[in-house]
């Protein structure tokens, strides 16, 4: 799923910045600075992941004697108190998950009002966060190794196993002294982030404190810091701030609602055709009930001795197969099978009578049109049949014709 990442800076005033990234942390997009109500543009169908500045926000991870989340969230206020520089009752507090591995539970401390302020500025832009994380807690844990990233006056730090801090980077060799080489043993590995006009401006600092550690690399960050920070919040999952009175609904309804339409649509549609099939069942119902009523004259007619007329059709064709040996009958009930499904194919055309003589069936039809008579028999003619139109009239409200339909073989 796509991420839409979004930086807030520590000033209020200050324009944010945002990109969008790909399930793995790629970069789909430049990075761009404005309002936010630009970047509101970007956030359908992805998920919001907003950064915020990592000196606002204490991340720890305390060994607590307790475990679940009701209970881990009376014992954590406590178990901070002393790291606060704010009474806990103004402080919101966000529990991370325990590893195995690891003694402490990651816990992130922000002031409500802070977070409230954070929040309000991304709803007044119409953007609904899924994650609110300090921008920090996206530098990556890998052992062995102290991560520091150099964003202008600001240096983060991450050492192994533990959570990541920021500080003031101006100057940068106290900073540097007191977050990294102080807490860095000597054997370790140190990997330094930066801007080439970072790199540009600390380069003597930073080479001179290279005998201070086991190694230390340098990766130029050409684009910028977001990109970096971005791939990482996306691989590491770092800690939702969005707990508790402040956790985000679910997008769900507003996803089905901006399909709703869409549905609403295809069952419309869905309607249509049903309601199609049904005026056309009810169409060839009429016309069966047509043709019945034709056989049962023509059998009334060739057959006065009859009295009873149910199931005409079946009788007559018993009756055929027995004095003519089969043939005539199943040419009338050829014919009449082909009659039917060509009227059930040409609109408002109603069979007002037939006869059948010698294998020829005589058809009186009316019709919307002359065209339409001409349909009829075309059809007829593409079922195996010979149709002529011998006759046709005016008869408000369409036309009147006379059709002969006959087998191929016959004279």
């Amino acid at each position: 799923m796509e991420s839409l990442v979004i930086r807030l800076p520590e000033a209020e005033d200050a324009p944010a910045s945002w990109l969008v990234v790909d399930a793995t942390g790629a970069r789909l997009s430049a990075v761009q600075t404005g309002p936010l109500t630009l970047a509101s543009s970007l956030a359908a169908g992805k998920r919001i992941i907003v950064l915020v500045p990592g000196v606002d926000v204490l991340l720890a991870e305390p060994e607590l004697p307790v475990r679940g989340s009701a209970k881990l969230a009376q014992v954590v206020p406590f178990a901070l108190e002393e790291n606060l520089a704010e009474d806990v009752d103004e402080m919101h507090f966000a529990i991370g998950r325990r590893e195995a591995a690891r003694a402490g539970t990651p816990v992130a401390a922000v002031s409500h009002a802070r977070l409230r302020g954070w929040l309000e500025r991304l709803r007044a832009a119409q953007i609904s966060p899924d994650i609110v994380a300090a921008d920090n807690d996206a530098l990556p844990n890998m052992p062995g190794q102290t991560v520091a990233l150099i964003d202008a006056d600001r240096l983060y730090v991450r050492q192994p196993g533990t959570p990541p801090a920021v500080v003031h980077a101006e100057p940068l060799g106290e900073a540097l002294e007191l977050a990294v080489f102080d807490a860095t043993p000597a054997e370790t590995h140190v990997l330094v982030y930066l801007t080439p006009a970072d790199w540009t401006q600390h380069q003597d600092v930073i080479d001179g404190w290279r005998a201070r550690v086991a190694s230390l690399k340098v990766q130029l960050l050409p684009d910028g810091v977001l990109p970096w920070l971005a791939h990482h919040a996306v691989a590491a999952a770092p800690l939702n701030l969005l707990q508790g009175p402040y956790e985000q609904k679910s997008h769900w309804g507003e996803q089905l609602r901006s399909w709703r339409l869409a549905a609403i649509l295809a069952g419309a549609l869905i309607a249509l055709n049903l309601l199609g099939k049904g005026v056309e069942i009810w169409h060839l119902s009429r016309v069966e009930k047509q043709l019945d009523a034709s056989i049962e004259r023509v059998f009334r007619e060739a057959m006065p001795g009859e009295q009873n007329a149910v199931d005409a059709r079946r009788r007559m064709e018993a009756r055929l197969q027995a004095i003519r040996g089969g043939a005539s009958g199943d040419s009338l009930l050829t014919a009449l099978g082909t009659l039917g499904g060509a009227v059930a194919q040409v609109p408002e055309t109603t069979l007002e009578a037939l006869s059948f003589r010698g294998s020829v069936l005589d058809l009186k039809v009316t019709a919307k049109d002359v065209g339409s008579l001409d349909r009829l028999q075309q059809l007829v003619t593409e079922r195996g049949m010979l149709a002529e139109l011998q006759s046709s009239n005016p008869r408000p409200p369409g036309v009147e014709g006379r059709i002969q339909v006959r087998g191929r073989g016959a004279s």
